[in-house]
């Protein structure tokens, strides 16, 4: 079974249909109460920063999400729910993260970029991941955000660049995310949803 937190102006009924689709048990859960013997958990998110950091908080979420992941279920953070597992954002000063990776969120600059990067885009795979098993060395994402998590060799599995390299993939140990939103990103998103249900 895989549980996919349902915040606010999340995308998880897309990503629960993407999963339906691909046959796999999955459920949205709104309280951290459901997350009791999950083994498997897909937070994904669109908007702002500071408004999934406000629902993860005021809902208590945190601390059993950071205990799970303690213990090794496995996460898999889509677009803003990658985001908002690391420390900050630039967007929402003073909104803490889960704080999995010690990174800051930063916000595109350049007179010549449209932010938000919105559209598909190239993933360059930089490091193997069970997760993108079966995908090449490059392929096609889509992806909506204005801000984006900084290249971190050790943490950084993929990249994209818009004006300058930002991490499209990340991982730590039991910990995988995704930049763009595989639910949107057709045979390669779906590819990494499965993917993620075998890992």
């Amino acid at each position: 079974m895989i549980h996919i937190i349902g915040a606010p102006s999340s995308n998880a009924k897309a990503v629960f249909y993407a999963y339906r689709e691909l046959g796999v048990d999955c459920k949205i859960i709104l309280s951290p109460a459901e997350l009791r013997n999950s083994n498997k958990i897909v937070l994904p998110g669109v908007g702002a920063f500071g408004a999934l950091s406000d629902f993860l908080h005021d809902s208590r979420f945190i601390q059993p999400l950071r205990s799970l992941l303690d213990e090794g279920v496995k996460l898999l953070g889509i677009c803003l729910g990658m985001q908002i597992l690391a420390l900050e954002s630039e967007e929402s000063q003073g909104h803490k993260g889960i704080e999995v990776f010690e990174l800051k969120c930063k916000k595109f600059e350049g007179a010549k970029l449209r932010v938000p990067h919105t559209g598909w885009d190239q993933v360059s795979i930089t490091s193997n991941h069970e997760v993108l098993e079966g995908l090449t060395a490059e392929f096609s994402a889509y992806f909506s955000h204005s801000y984006y998590l900084p290249v971190q060799t050790d943490l950084t599995l993929a990249v994209t660049s818009y004006g300058a390299e930002f991490t499209s993939v990340i991982a730590k140990r039991n910990i995988f995310g995704v930049q763009f939103h595989p639910e949107r990103s057709q045979s390669n998103g779906r590819k990494i949803l499965s993917n993620f249900a075998d890992w």
